[in-house]
């Protein structure tokens, strides 16, 4: 009992450092961390599986139940991992590809100019206090490095949205490109699980208990009602900050993962196959897939993927309780190209603040592709579990 005790004393404040380390945004942030001791608590006999990759794929092969994995060659695609293939899983930022497609080929169609300005001020608008509060401020950073007196084009914004995963950007870009659009855009794909993404703001709305009924499950058009009128309505916007700066959700961490189950679904199989059209050049056209794979490949320029990769791109999420990736990339060791998607889903909470602390899903589906001893450790543990 005693060596337990001191076991989450440790883990506790190795938490706090961590999530100062993360950025804690304000006081109100602290309160919060405080406020959760149960969420703290919940899986951190799973911590250790987050200090090494071989750890990390024990945890994949030992808990079905919180993962998703699709990997496979693009030109053999019979010889993959299908694991959780196609188990619904909230889509988080993932969906940004799709408001990435769609603009895409607007701009194609000439029905919207890249150049077009953008105020930041404008993007603001939809940004909730303490909701991915250190992807806002990197996304800002992006945004004002490419800006003259705070104006930059669209092109720069939506490339800042898939680099960043800045969901005030996601919002704006959803808005200018319209709901009818992207829904199209969803039933032109005939995917058959995943849902058409929707605003962020107002999925968040929804979920707050001050704001929301949260008994009730929100329509669509509720949602959408609800990030509209954030935007439109200075005193609701002014009144909304304010109150997310004070309480942020409202929720427990556990309440708060629990809630992204209402967020817009997607399964593994069905976003890898769009990576795998994606790399052949067969999703909606040869220019927008093009287009598409230009920006994703923001990722491209580090040092350590140029050693691994002659070609790779990315969409990564984080979320409370849930790490995502979709992705893309050639193996500069014997050429073959992979398509991706792997959804860490409704994880513990104290296993997830530690996994998401060090980015080593990222790294573990990155050598997914170019480490064939981690993928053979990744079938076996898969195998010898399942």
């Amino acid at each position: 009992m005693k060596r337990a005790l001191k076991f989450l004393l440790v883990f506790i404040a190795a938490t706090i450092v961590i999530v100062l380390a993360a950025g804690i945004p304000n006081y109100s942030a602290f309160k919060t961390l405080f406020s959760n001791t149960d969420g703290m608590r919940e899986g951190y006999e799973y911590v250790e599986k987050t200090f090494s990759l071989r750890g990390l794929t024990e945890f994949i092969g030992e808990h079905p139940e919180y993962m998703s994995v699709v990997s496979f060659n693009v030109d053999e695609p019979d010889s993959g991992i299908y694991y959780g293939a196609d188990i619904p899983r909230a889509q988080g930022a993932i969906s940004n590809l799709f408001l990435l497609i769609e603009y895409e080929r607007q701009v194609l169609e000439g029905k919207i100019d890249p150049d077009e300005p953008v105020q930041i001020s404008d993007i603001d608008r939809f940004f909730l206090p303490q909701i991915s509060e250190n992807a806002y401020n990197s996304s800002v950073e992006l945004l004002e490095a490419e800006s003259e007196d705070g104006v930059l084009t669209l092109d720069e914004a939506v490339a800042t949205m898939i680099a960043s995963n800045g969901l005030a950007i996601a919002d704006y870009v959803w808005f200018k490109l319209g709901r009818e659009n992207i829904f199209n855009l969803i039933e032109e794909l005939q995917l058959e699980v995943t849902e058409a993404p929707l605003p962020f703001s107002g999925l968040y709305l929804a979920i707050q208990p001050t704001i929301s009924d949260t008994n009730t499950t929100k329509s669509y058009d509720k949602i959408i009602e609800l990030a509209s009128r954030f935007n439109s309505d200075d005193t609701f916007n002014s009144e909304t900050k304010e109150l997310f700066r004070e309480e942020r959700l409202n929720l427990s961490f556990i309440q708060e993962k629990d809630a992204l189950a209402q967020f817009p679904q997607t399964t593994a199989m069905e976003m890898a196959t769009l990576m795998a059209q994606l790399q052949k050049d067969d999703l909606i056209s040869v220019e927008v897939s093009q287009a598409v794979k230009e920006k994703m490949k923001w990722v491209f320029g580090g040092e350590a993927i140029q050693r691994s990769f002659s070609n790779y791109g990315a969409i990564y999420d984080n979320r409370m309780g849930m790490l995502s990736g979709i992705d893309f990339g050639t193996s500069i060791y014997d050429g073959h190209t992979s398509a991706q998607a792997v959804f860490f889903d409704q994880l513990p909470v104290a296993f997830f603040i530690h996994l998401s602390a060090n980015h080593m899903q990222e790294d573990y589906q990155q050598r997914l592709i170019w480490d064939p001893a981690l993928y053979e450790t990744t079938v076996n543990e898969i195998e010898k579990n399942n």
